[in-house]
């Protein structure tokens, strides 16, 4: 019987580095995939997060009586960069509510807080994944300048009033039919909602100045 031949040094270094070559690229397709996948859940939970941001934002609009960008944030620190936006409303009793969305650029996280006034904010719903909030107000006027971020084309021309209605909260807090613009971006998002607050007047809002009902006529 002929001797068996073994596989020589240079043979067997040879298989190893395309062994080698192979586990490596392997490994590496592995590796994408799984961060694919990762980047693919992410992108989608930041995109629910906007959106969802951006339906809560356009509900709360619609029974705001105020909405404004304040001048400092719940926690005190400088709004200039318009990170906060918040809201009021009040109620039959006259009891106000107060609410404010307030984002972290740090934990790319806007968080709902309910506040009063001089109390300390509760921090309530949380939104993740976005990277960029910003709010600025615009009286109703800007809607017809076209060098205006709040310009829109269906009022190019027209005639509008800025209208302020004081509540006696606060200046920041005064109704009327100010706008409110707001820039939402996540990972494959980027938004912009414009909000007015439910109680803004327009051209077709009739203010009636109620009066005591008259007294019933003598029999």
């Amino acid at each position: 019987m002929e001797g068996q031949r073994g596989f020589s040094l240079v043979e067997i270094l040879v298989a190893s580095a395309i062994a080698f070559i192979l586990g490596w690229q392997l490994l590496a397709l592995a590796h994408a995939t799984v961060f694919g996948a990762a980047h693919l859940d992410q992108r989608l939970r930041a995109r629910s997060a906007a959106e969802q941001l951006e339906e809560r934002l356009e509900s709360d609009a619609a029974s705001a009586w105020s909405i404004f960008v304040p001048d400092n944030d719940v926690t005190g620190a400088n709004n200039g960069d318009g990170h906060e936006l918040d809201f009021v409303t009040e109620n039959a009793s006259h009891h106000s509510f107060w609410w404010a969305y307030d984002y972290d650029a740090a934990t790319q996280r806007v968080t709902k807080y309910a506040y009063a006034p001089g109390n300390p904010p509760v921090a309530g719903d949380a939104y993740d994944g976005l990277t960029a909030f910003e709010a600025r107000a615009h009286p109703i006027t800007d809607l017809a300048k076209p060098s205006n971020a709040a310009y829109d084309l269906l009022f190019a021309g027209a005639d509008v009033t800025a209208v302020e209605v004081p509540y006696g909260w606060n200046p920041a807090a005064a109704g009327g039919n100010r706008l409110v613009r707001v820039r939402l971006a996540a990972s494959g998002v980027n938004r912009v909602a414009l909000l007015a607050s439910a109680t803004a007047p327009s051209h077709f809002t009739i203010v009636v100045d109620y009066t005591p009902a008259p007294a019933p006529p003598s029999p």
